[in-house]
């Protein structure tokens, strides 16, 4: 092997897609299949959400805007008290900081598979064997061209759905189990969950951002589901970092508001216009996330990638939704856990 092969070799070669390229790629697309097999034929039903459940009381620390807390003090009354008073909770250092750097290479490829389909070198195969490895429940849940036209969506916003590499897929699921998400989940819903192939993705924003991006998830899902997002960041991101994070108004919601009126660019984003005259006590918020930080929400928060003209380094997430197995809503793709 020459050296630029080497070094092609070593710059995609970290312990994250170490484990994916060991992992047993037909089994993983057998199981991914069966998830979304599981619900091609269920009906959501109303039940309670988390929101409607009595929740504690919260109190902000002096200086704080978004609730937070940190990994080793985190249970579910600590989200279930920010989800009540303002609609979000950052949770600090939830994943290891190496395996969510490490993710910053496995969302590359997954925005770029095409790059590294070398079928003369062993590597770059197995490479497009496990980033281009979609189960045939997707097309059959998400038949042409709407198949087509999500895959369209989320490569021109910078994303990739989750589901396109089963292996990705399984070993996500796995690593929540292990740091207890899917308890903690399971928990705050107040019912078991299951995930969304449509919102389960992996996060590299295109750059410039558009300022148009303020929404709440609930305009497109339905306002009646029983849900909770995890946006984990894989790369120091917001502030003045240099990387694009989000920009929040935290505040507890409870309807949609404005989706799609006046200067509003898709039917389901809220105008500047009305941010601006929204009647909330709340300033808009930025954090500074660091690599393994997690920020919880709901489908009400209204919220946007960060908006701005000065940023230097792209960002890296991984955005998980979860709804109970119950109250979920069909259009975006439900999945079992």
């Amino acid at each position: 092997m020459s050296t630029g092969e080497l070094a092609e070799k070593s710059r995609y070669r970290n312990a994250v897609i170490a484990a994916l390229l060991e992992r047993d790629a037909a089994k993983d697309l057998r199981r991914i299949n069966q998830r979304l097999l599981d619900y091609a034929h269920r009906e959501p039903i109303q039940t309670q959400r988390a929101i409607d459940i009595e929740a504690p009381r919260y109190t902000l620390t002096e200086g704080q805007q978004v609730p937070e807390v940190h990994a080793s003090e985190f249970e579910v009354n600590h989200l279930r008290a920010a989800m009540a008073s303002r609609g979000c909770l950052i949770v600090r250092e939830l994943f290891n900081s190496t395996t969510m750097t490490d993710y910053c290479r496995v969302i590359d490829l997954a925005m770029e598979p095409a790059k590294h389909s070398d079928t003369q070198e062993e590597h770059s195969a197995r490479l497009a064997t496990i980033f281009s490895n979609p189960p045939p429940q997707l097309a059959s849940r998400l038949p042409e061209p709407n198949l087509s036209y999500a895959r369209k969506f989320h490569r021109d916003g910078g994303s990739a759905m989750c589901v396109e590499s089963a292996s990705v897929s399984e070993h996500l699921l796995e690593l929540y189990k292990s740091v207890g998400i899917k308890q903690l989940v399971t928990d705050y819903l107040g019912e078991a969950p299951c995930l969304s192939a449509l919102k389960w993705v992996l996060r590299r924003p295109t750059l410039p951002i558009n300022r148009n991006g303020w929404h709440q998830d609930g305009a497109f899902m339905g306002e009646g589901i029983n849900s909770l997002n995890m946006w984990i960041a894989a790369n120091r991101c917001g502030g003045e970092s240099g990387a694009p994070g989000m920009d929040l108004l935290p505040q507890r919601l409870t309807e949609i508001l404005g989706a799609g009126e006046g200067e509003a660019v898709f039917d389901w984003s809220v105008s500047d216009d009305a941010m601006t005259t929204s009647q909330s006590s709340h300033e808009i918020t930025t954090p500074v996330f660091e690599a393994g930080d997690a920020l919880f929400f709901d489908h009400f928060l209204l919220h946007r990638t960060q908006y701005g003209g000065d940023f230097i380094r792209p960002r890296y997430a991984i955005e998980t939704w979860f709804f109970g197995s119950k109250n979920f809503p069909s259009n975006q793709i439900p999945l079992s856990w």
